[in-house]
């Protein structure tokens, strides 16, 4: 007796529609329960990386600040300059200039960039 197994091609194409259709409900299932950790992990790691650039320039902005202060400059003109920066930047973002740009006209940092021009997109709204 002759007892051989064939698979025809149809047979072959409708198991790996079933596989496909698991995969994709087991994806769609942890994706609506919120266990999506891996695009969690990417956000998180670069949400800490800006925190802490700006950690790191905000301690080198203090360094400088106590340096002027000590130099005898008044404080009132060490925040005329970072307003003037900060107010060219809002009014950069309300042209409508992207962050890059506006980082590098102003003179900060990209996430200050960011932040500006995300205070202006959600004030136009």
């Amino acid at each position: 007796m002759d007892a051989s197994f064939v698979i025809t091609w149809k047979e072959l194409l409708i198991a790996g529609i079933i596989v496909l259709a698991v995969y994709i409900a087991e994806l769609l299932l942890l994706m609506s329960s919120g266990k999506s950790t891996g695009l969690r992990f990417w956000r998180r790691r670069a949400e800490n990386k800006e925190l802490a650039e700006l950690k790191n320039r905000l301690a080198a902005l203090e360094i400088r600040l106590a340096r002027l202060e000590e130099s005898g400059d008044s404080a009132d003109t060490v925040g005329e300059i970072a307003s003037n920066s900060y107010g060219k930047a809002f009014s950069l973002a309300k042209q409508g200039m992207d962050v890059a740009q506006v980082a590098a006209t102003c003179g900060i940092s990209r996430s200050e960039a960011e932040l500006i021009v995300a205070m202006q997109r959600n004030h136009l709204h």
